[in-house]
């Protein structure tokens, strides 16, 4: 009767000396009540060439996969560069196109104010200083929009989220665009479901968001319509809605409409300029602040956009 082997490997020279793995397997053997130890070596050379070539094989594949990860990452990193550079060259389009035209006619109308000075009557001195007014908040505008698209992308907005009443906002917003609503004899109406619309917000940054959207409306909407205004508690959301009876946008304009540089078919109604930006920035900014943002609108029936936040 033999007791249970145990096995050792081990590293055998052959008769010629070349080496060969080896498993040798010990156990006692009882034989007419006398106890011999047997031995059993075994060729296991191939086995342990096997064991190698599939060890060699994961390592392989495994190391080409790594490869392909890191190849997949460079290949990311290269796009995210193309894809920067381009962002950078449009943004260096952008302000050299529509800074020039501006930084002329503020050049243009100050060497006439040189020029002729002592000989202007004031209603052209009014009017002169008017023009480089309109011209330097332009350029103001979209040099804003630069750094804060620049600002978002990077990371760098500081944003301080505590419950804040959109109400007050909105109603400051509103007053403050009557007058440049008139210009175009435009009406702006204002309606709200309750006298709190409490939400987690950055207050300066939600101003910044409603701002563009009213903004938008009256620039968009032809002379003599009407711009309404909603604050709605629907459920748990604080929802803002921003209406004009403008020209309305086709499918293929809401498809882009928060791209970054989007230019529509729509142009503003009373030669207001467009960077091209402010929806963008609009939706950076709500998503930011957990919220929602969009567009209804059909071709020929005005716009509505809205934006949206759990109320608190």
């Amino acid at each position: 009767m033999a007791d249970n082997p145990q096995f050792f490997e081990w590293v055998h020279l052959q008769e010629d000396g070349t080496p060969f793995d080896a498993e040798i397997s010990l156990s006692k053997v009882e034989v007419d009540e006398s106890i011999y130890l047997q031995v059993i070596i075994r060729d296991v050379s191939e086995r342990k060439q096997a064991e190698a070539n599939k060890i060699r094989l994961i390592q392989a594949q495994e190391a080409k996969e790594a490869a392909l990860c890191y190849t997949r990452t460079i290949e990311e990193k290269n796009s995210e560069l193309i894809q920067l550079n381009q962002d950078k060259n449009e943004f260096l389009g952008i302000a050299a196109h529509d800074l020039k035209n501006p930084l002329s006619a503020i050049l243009g109308l100050a060497n006439i104010m040189v020029e002729e000075k002592g000989e202007l009557p004031s209603e052209e001195i009014l009017e002169y200083a008017t023009l480089i007014e309109d011209s330097s908040s332009r350029m103001f505008n979209l040099i804003t929009n630069l750094l804060d698209v620049n600002a978002i992308e990077s990371g760098k907005t500081n944003m301080k989220l505590e419950h804040v009443d959109i109400l007050p906002i909105i109603e400051k917003l509103v007053h403050a665009y009557i007058d440049r609503a008139k210009a175009k004899d435009i009406t702006i109406e204002f309606q709200a479901n309750h006298t709190q619309h409490f939400a987690l917000l950055d207050q300066e940054i939600i101003h910044q968001v409603l701002d563009n959207l009213i903004s938008n409306a009256i620039k968009y909407s032809p002379y003599h319509k009407k711009v309404i205004v909603k604050l709605l508690m629907i459920g748990d959301q604080i929802r803002c809605e921003i209406q004009d009876e403008g020209p309305g946008l086709s499918q293929a304009d809401q498809q882009k409409l928060f791209g970054k540089f989007t230019r529509l078919t729509t142009k503003p109604t009373g030669g207001e300029h467009s960077t091209g930006l402010g929806l963008f920035i609009v939706k950076k900014l709500v998503i930011m602040m957990n919220g929602n943002v969009g567009c209804e609108s059909e071709l020929g029936q005005g716009a509505t956009f809205f934006v949206s936040f759990l109320r608190v």
